[in-house]
């Protein structure tokens, strides 16, 4: 089921003023994904190429709001802290891009089923999601976030 793109945009540029401030537009927001891109034009540095930092914060911005929408949308108030993190890169980003997307997904079936029942037992829960950072030419490097999440909703 598609979640409104529109919604989830304005959800990131909310809780997050520096998703409007890159310019983050949410291009594809399921149940099982969400993808956002960023204009490279604007996150470049100076005259350098698309910085690493600058795709690690865009990877994490798309695990942590994926994460977020997904449990909200399922009734929970989620406290969420980023607990371990690892970038691995392929190779660098395209120079002739004009855009650098970053898609993140649930995890397989079995493990996302045991996080929300740890979850639902008002217990801390961790997750591990998955973001893969592109260009016009394919995959670029992936992060990999390890969330500790509790739900705040006492009821």
């Amino acid at each position: 089921m598609d979640l409104p793109l529109k919604r989830v945009e304005e959800f990131l540029h909310t809780r997050i003023p520096l998703s409007k401030a890159i310019n983050c537009q949410v291009i594809e927001a399921t149940d099982k994904s969400l993808k956002i891109s960023v204009p490279k034009f604007a996150n470049t540095v100076m005259d350098e190429g698309f910085s690493d930092l600058s795709g690690l914060n865009l990877c994490n911005l798309a695990s942590w709001a994926f994460l977020q929408v997904s449990l909200q949308r399922l009734n929970y108030k989620p406290f969420t802290t980023l607990s371990q993190a690892n970038y691995s890169k392929k190779r660098e980003v395209d120079s002739n891009s004009p855009t650098i997307s970053a898609t993140c997904s649930l995890p397989p079936d079995k493990e996302w089923q045991q996080f929300l029942r740890m979850l639902s037992r008002k217990a801390r829960a961790t997750v591990t999601l998955e973001t893969v950072l592109s260009d016009e030419l394919g995959d670029t490097s992936k992060l990999t976030c390890e969330y500790d999440t509790r739900d705040l909703d006492p009821a």
